[in-house]
């Protein structure tokens, strides 16, 4: 291939949306067990791969999979297009890519593609059976039925390169939930209690010890519990001009002010991903935008469809290589703004009508006496809903994250004002949550009291004498209570 055409592919790929890529692999290879897991030198990330337990690969379909002319044949349920995921995805992050892989009954193969920079194609070279059986040998990872597959990335460019081990946990933590955030949102409608399980974890290379084990779970954007609109979800009819049908819709109205990880996906608020969620085979391929059909508008932001591409989508619809967004024929577009809900012959202009007036009645609603500044993440979706029935958020303020972060010793929590993050000390972890702990919504008490305390000190640009005093009075109490808590659990130990 031109050298300019393979180093373009993959070029919008993020961190997460090239691990989905992988993990599209994985599911296509019908596996039942997926583990992302960052290999680290000490704290720092240094590589990273995925292993599942899919049907393998033995040497003449490995050749095929490393090669950008060897597109496979797909089947209707398989969640590849291109047939150049692998490499794509893989060399978008990481200049050098390992693959070790075993079909059921075959002996272990092994295979490496490394890029060289911008002016080279990228090289595969051969990896003996004895290193591919070795590397699946000491995965640590239960390959049910002797069949799985490990693809590595080594020297990641996406990695970051600081030596600083605060920043690189930070970034590891940021990492860890943004691939979670992702895998879960995309694999939504894939992830449930049959399978597949999808795994993220760490594992230090200097001792060889695991961190536990997070399940990637199911993020539904269309998840609410009651619709905020009656009448809707609503099936959309659409007309096409050839007569196919590329597509099937549904209508939704979310409730407003919901504070659902389902609704604010990615911490982000609601009504930033107003618009089309598209769907391939049950994978979400987009989350939200209107297509070139219309531009974001505040009162849609309760707006969302949910569109599955059909067996006919191809004459109308685009896939950009990342799966990560698509684009619509001008018929598909038209057909779509005139669309109408079965049933009730409402227009699609009506529907969108019908969601700004459910936004707007949301804001004329009585205010609740209590008001407090927003939290968005770092604790629990059921804590979230407390907060949106019991208490009004301060209007004009951003909403706070809540995270852990390494401070210094001494220090129990940050305000971070710039960044609206109440931070808290990632040395205390362990013993404030009760055990080791990568749960972003861990310690829901302790984050809950936390935010009730401080979350004035976000309001207004300017934090006066009696403000800092009183953080500094508080800093003081919570550090002797947490050098009492450390005290006794070294006392019972």
């Amino acid at each position: 291939m031109d050298i300019a055409l393979v180093n373009s592919i993959g070029l919008h790929h993020s961190l997460a949306t090239a691990v989905a890529d992988l993990v599209d692999n994985s599911l296509d290879a019908t596996a039942g067990a997926i583990r992302i897991r960052f290999l680290l030198d000490g704290v720092a990330p240094v590589a990273l791969q995925v292993i599942d337990d899919g049907y393998g690969m033995d040497s003449l379909t490995i050749d095929k999979a490393m090669t950008y002319a060897g597109r496979r044949d797909y089947h209707d349920t398989d969640l590849g297009h291109f047939g150049v995921g692998l490499k794509a995805a893989s060399l978008s992050q990481a200049n050098a890519v390992l693959v070790y892989s075993r079909a059921y009954g075959a002996s272990a193969v092994g295979r490496m593609l490394v890029r060289e920079g911008d002016m080279a194609s990228p090289r595969v070279g051969e990896l003996s059976a004895g290193d591919a059986e070795k590397s699946l040998a000491e995965a640590r990872f239960d390959f049910a039925g002797g069949s799985g597959t490990i693809v590595e990335w080594r020297d990641v460019r996406t990695f970051p390169a600081t030596t600083d081990t605060s920043e690189q946990m930070r970034w590891l933590e940021a990492a860890v939930r943004d691939v979670r955030s992702h895998l879960g949102l995309v694999l939504h409608r894939l992830l449930d209690a049959e399978g597949p399980h999808v795994f993220i974890d760490s594992q230090n290379l200097r001792t060889g010890e695991l961190s536990a084990a997070r399940a990637i779970a199911p993020i539904d954007p269309f998840g609410y519990r009651h619709s905020g609109e009656p009448g809707f979800p609503a099936e959309l009819s659409l007309e096409m001009p050839d007569g196919s049908e590329p597509v099937s819709a549904r209508a939704h109205v979310w409730p407003a002010r919901s504070q659902d990880p389902g609704f604010k996906l990615g911490g982000r608020p609601g009504e930033d991903a107003q618009g089309f969620f598209v769907y391939r085979r049950n994978r979400l391929l987009q989350g939200g935008g209107w297509c070139d059909l219309w531009g974001p508008r505040p009162e849609w932001g309760l707006a969302r469809v949910e569109l599955d591409l059909g067996p006919t989508a191809d004459a109308h619809v685009t896939i950009n290589p990342e799966k990560s967004g698509i684009t619509f024929s001008s018929d598909l577009r038209r057909a779509l703004e005139r669309a109408s809900c079965a049933g009730t012959g409402l227009t699609f202009t009506d529907y969108l009508q019908r969601a700004a007036g459910e936004e707007k009645r949301s804001r004329q609603r009585q205010r609740r006496p209590i008001a407090v500044v927003e939290p968005r993440g770092g604790l629990p979706a059921a804590v979230l809903d407390a907060y949106e029935a019991a208490v009004e958020f301060r209007p004009g303020t951003s909403a706070v994250d809540i995270v852990w972060r390494t401070l210094p010793p001494g220090q129990v929590f940050e305000i971070d004002r710039e960044d609206d993050v109440l931070a808290l000390n990632l040395r205390y972890r362990k013993v404030l949550v009760g055990g080791p702990s990568l749960d972003t919504d861990d310690a829901p008490v302790l984050k809950t009291l936390l935010h009730l305390l401080l979350n004035r000190y976000f309001e207004g640009s300017f934090m006066g004498i009696k403000e800092r005093r009183e953080i500094e009075a508080w800093q003081t109490l919570l550090l002797a209570a947490v050098t009492a808590q450390t005290e006794r659990e070294q006392g019972r130990a």
